[in-house]
């Protein structure tokens, strides 16, 4: 079994389909009585769907809403009556994703308090469905996400902006309509907090106004000045704060995680050892630098290869971190696969598989790539410049011309999957 099978294994193990009607099947008690209607936003909004609707049948869900990125929007997707589907965007909100986010609002203000309503919310739900907040454009929230992230904000202190530069995220969505609420998410987030995911639409938030302007100041202080002005005054309390822990306004609101990254770890494991080979789970849900995670895969494999042990294979996963300054095409992991393919160049008995168990690394059509201690030199000799494929960030060329490219099935989204194979 090569590496590309083991990553193909995995994508289908948590099919997002597959993993809801597992758990709806393990706890169909714990859904709303009656019948539901059904809002699902994300990357995995359609799958997530069939899942739902397998396990409960078309009987009982009498209308929905379903919100994907276009890259995600089925072709030939076949919803009941009643259910409707909207395309938007990814990774960058557009109109699209506005009239999404009007469309949600209007969608839930229609619900009655004899209705039930299940949420299927999955990464890229944060893009697909934007509204930002009273008196600003959506312009003015996209320039001051982007400054900040620009002057190095965290995950954290960019999430506590969006959020308080919405009319929808941190639990914004969930207070606009009081029906019984069930949430069930498949978690892009290391740590699983359900304030983050998709940007906690139905989920208390701790962070603040004060917080919020506090980041800007610090980072961004020329951001756009509706931006500013509003973060101002919702920091002297001129409007309500986003809903925090212990809100009664969220009570209606039940949420439980379907799966998160650590699932893909697990699967890895077993998919692994199904195979027969030594599996061994080394660099779990990690953050670090592309670069930085290059070079250790690299030095962990010359060690590797200096022992002639059993054929195996190192297990990793998580959301490298990675500044992009070219315009090139390529993402994290098609990045990562060819900085690691120079770290493991002439180690004939290494391979090593990037991933992402969603169907689309960055700007590529691809979930990630597999290389090995060939690909390096192969690229030089074809004349295809991979040193300076990474300095312009435009991975997907040199990979692509030889055939390193994997493509999943795109039918989940936690995350990206890393395997360094040694005999495999």
């Amino acid at each position: 079994m090569t590496l590309s099978d083991i990553f193909l294994t995995v994508a289908r193990r948590v099919d997002g389909a597959l993993l809801v009607g597992q758990v709806i099947g393990d706890e169909l008690g714990n859904l709303p009585a009656g019948r539901l209607h059904v809002l699902g936003v994300g990357k995995v909004a359609f799958p997530m769907f069939d899942g739902l609707l397998d396990a409960v049948g078309s009987e009982r869900i009498p209308g929905g809403l379903l919100i994907a990125p276009a890259t995600r929007f089925p072709a030939d997707a076949r919803l009941p009556n009643g259910v409707v589907g909207l395309a938007a965007d990814h990774p960058d909100p557009s109109n699209r994703s506005v009239m999404a986010g009007h469309a949600t609002c209007d969608w839930l203000a229609r619900l009655t308090p004899s209705d039930r309503l299940v949420v299927l919310l999955s990464g890229g739900a944060s893009a697909a469905m934007a509204l930002p907040a009273d008196g600003l454009s959506l312009e003015d929230k996209c320039e001051t996400s982007r400054a900040v992230m620009r002057a190095g904000a965290s995950i954290a202190e960019l999430n506590c902006v969006r959020k308080h530069l919405s009319a929808i995220k941190g639990g914004q969505l969930a207070i606009r309509t009081p029906v019984p609420t069930f949430v069930l998410a498949l978690s892009d987030v290391l740590g699983n907090d359900q304030s983050v995911i998709g940007g906690g639409p139905f989920s208390s938030d701790r962070t603040t106004f004060a917080e919020a302007l506090a980041i800007v100041e610090r980072l961004s202080p020329s951001a756009p000045a509706p931006a500013l002005e509003h973060l101002r005054r919702g920091a002297a309390g001129a409007f309500a704060d986003t809903p925090k822990p212990g809100d009664s306004r969220l009570r209606h609101v039940a949420f439980r995680l379907v799966a998160g990254p650590e699932r893909v770890l697990d699967e890895a494991r077993k998919a692994v050892v199904g195979a027969g080979l030594a599996a061994e789970v080394v660099w779990p849900g990690t953050e670090r630098p592309v670069g930085e995670l290059a070079h250790e895969f690299g030095q962990r494999a010359r060690r590797e290869a200096m022992e002639p042990t059993c054929r195996r294979v190192l297990i990793g996963n998580g959301e490298p971190s990675i500044v992009v300054r070219g315009r090139g095409r390529g993402g994290r992991a098609t990045h990562l696969a060819l900085a690691v393919a120079r770290e493991i160049a002439g180690l004939s008995e290494v391979s090593f598989l990037a991933a992402g168990t969603d169907d689309r690394d960055g700007t590529t059509d691809a979930s990630g790539a597999v290389v090995d201690g060939r690909t390096w030199a192969q690229a030089e000799r074809a004349g295809l410049d991979p040193a300076g494929a990474l300095d312009r960030f435009d991975s997907e060329g040199p990979l692509d011309a030889l055939g390193c490219l994997v493509r999943g099935p795109g039918t989940s989204n936690l995350l990206d999957l890393h395997l360094l194979g040694v005999g495999v």
